[in-house]
């Protein structure tokens, strides 16, 4: 197993095992100018939503807008500071409002039609987000921006109530093209063919092709900027969409396929002892739970929820089902954010006490049929995920567990889009359900908690709890640290008590890379980070 940049739990560690070192020994002998040519062939079960900004939440997604075919106006660098991309530099001032951030771009950046991205791409892009019309998945982002002022056709000043990490937006926002969009209402952005049939960027590499379900083609753009990397290495990257494990496991040992992204747990023995192969792990952002849907009678009750959670043995869905990839969850913040609650254990795995509580809260088994009850309602109930073969394993496990304590699951695998639209629905088509969610570097986690919320669309658990809103409204604004911290520990320590999720682990990522794919960085902000960078020797190229 390899690593460029290894992450555990926050701390940044840069090593590489024999075999690579002199692998990189190797590829310092190999001339910048040699190094251009072949295609490299990514590969994942999931497809791609869309290249359309407006439009995309999943991770995939925002890798290759972010990475590929756009450009953010920052990125961050191995410490987690921002650091120019699109603009070249910032300023900051203090007005009696609050603040005004100033972006000065870059001059020699294009769309790849040819018309220069500027300002005015920016104040675009803003102005659609900030539009309730357009519906932007994550408009929390720029909550606390107030406006954008062009200034001139680099200059772009936008003004703000003063928060932390008011600069993390930049790193997940890539401007999108005014002259192809500007004309359509905010309201047809999310569904223009821009995002699946035509979209055009700005980013290292152009659109060729899509083909849903199948694969999205890219070529390397030669004139992106020397200043940012200049064109990437690789001709073309094929991003292909292959949702059978087996499947694409065979392709990856076979050659077809360069790197395949979230390996499934039980594949990576198999992969690191093939010759021609290797698997890179890091600690992500990404945390795995159980939705519970606290419009369902049985999930009203936190001492219920609770209870639940007691009844899972978490600890052994990591071992059996993630064969170790993974630590045992305490709450939604992850260990790579400073505020992580370092002191406070997860709940234990004590079916006796879930038993306990279930009965204190009225659930028993008056009818001697192995599921509890109260009054006329049975605590059984559907728990669904998309199809993974990991979580199918996981909701086995937790069929069994909650089994023992009198509790009736039944899991079920629903298609993806559908189950997407299912549990973001106003009627919260689900009872229960279980998938993953990805924490942010600037953390606000109002739009899965807030009361306000609840009729959002990721307020799955119809969670409501008056302190944790005052809680998650405080730390939004609080720029110190030292006195934030102790806010961030009592609502890990309220969530814990009231457990709205079952959060069962934090996620260790394990893909897999074929050793022809060279200078390969994966880190905690990103899988696609270096992939211009990437290049294939010219004796390995297909």
């Amino acid at each position: 197993m390899r690593t460029g940049l290894f992450v555990i739990w926050g701390a940044v560690l840069l090593f590489a095992g024999c075999g690579e070192a002199e692998r990189a020994e190797d590829s310092a002998a190999v001339p910048d100018a040699e190094r251009y040519g072949g295609t490299a062939v990514v590969a994942a079960s999931y497809e791609v939503n869309s290249m359309n900004q407006f439009a995309s939440i999943d991770e995939i997604s925002q890798e290759l807008q972010n990475f590929v075919l756009l450009t953010t106006l920052i990125r961050y660098d191995e410490d987690l500071q921002p650091v120019p991309y699109l603009a070249e530099r910032w300023d900051t001032a203090t007005t009696r409002a609050g603040l005004r951030l100033t972006f000065q771009l870059r001059d020699d950046v294009s769309w790849h039609d040819g018309v220069p991205t500027t300002a005015h791409d920016v104040k675009f892009t803003f102005d659609r987000i900030k539009d309730p019309a357009t519906a932007y998945p994550r408009a929390s982002l720029l909550a606390l921006y107030d406006s954008a002022v062009v200034s001139d056709s680099f200059t772009v000043a936008l003004y703000l109530t003063r928060h932390p990490g008011f600069m993390d937006a930049w790193r997940t926002i890539s401007p999108m093209p005014a002259h192809i969009l500007g004309g359509v209402p905010p309201a047809g952005l999310r569904h223009h063919p821009f995002g699946s049939e035509s979209p055009v960027g700005n980013g290292p590499f152009r659109f060729v092709e899509h083909r849903s379900g199948d694969r999205w083609v890219f070529e390397a753009n030669p004139d992106f900027p020397e200043g940012l990397g200049g064109r990437p290495y690789v001709d073309r990257l094929v991003y292909r969409v292959i949702q059978e494990p087996t499947t694409l496991l065979g392709e990856l040992i076979a050659g077809e396929v360069d790197v395949y992204l979230v390996v499934a747990p039980a594949q990576v023995a198999q992969i690191e002892a093939n010759p021609g192969t290797e698997v890179v792990t890091y600690a992500n952002r990404n945390y795995a739970f159980i939705n519970w849907n606290g419009r369902r009678t049985f999930f009203q009750d936190p001492q219920v929820r609770r209870a639940l959670t007691l009844a899972i043995d978490r600890g052994s869905i990591v071992e059996v089902a993630r064969q170790g990839l993974g630590r045992v969850a305490n709450g939604p913040v992850p260990p790579f954010h400073w505020a992580y609650h370092t002191d406070l254990e997860p709940l234990p795995y004590d079916p006796d006490s879930a038993r306990a509580l279930l009965e204190a809260a009225g659930w028993v088994d008056q009818d001697g049929d192995g599921v509890r009850e109260r009054d006329v309602f049975k605590a059984s109930f559907e728990i669904k995920t998309n199809p993974d073969a990991t979580r199918q394993e996981i909701l086995t496990l937790v069929q069994a567990d909650l089994a023992k304590v009198g509790v009736d699951v039944r899991p079920r695998v629903q298609e993806s889009q559908s189950l997407g639209q299912d549990i973001m629905s106003p009627e919260r088509r689900f009872d229960a359900f279980l998938l993953g969610w990805r924490a942010d570097f600037n953390l606000d986690d109002r739009i899965i908690f807030a009361c306000s919320q609840l009729e959002g669309a990721y307020q799955w658990a119809s969670y409501c709890n008056p302190r944790v809103d005052e809680i998650l409204d405080r730390v939004a604004m609080m720029e110190d640290r030292s006195q934030a911290l102790p806010l961030w520990h009592e609502y890990q320590e309220i969530l814990r008590w009231e457990q709205p999720y079952t959060f069962l682990y934090y996620d260790v990522r394990a893909n897999a890379v074929r050793q022809r794919i060279q200078d390969v960085q994966m880190d905690i902000r990103g899988d696609l980070l270096s992939v211009k960078n990437w290049w294939i020797a010219p004796a390995d190229r297909r």
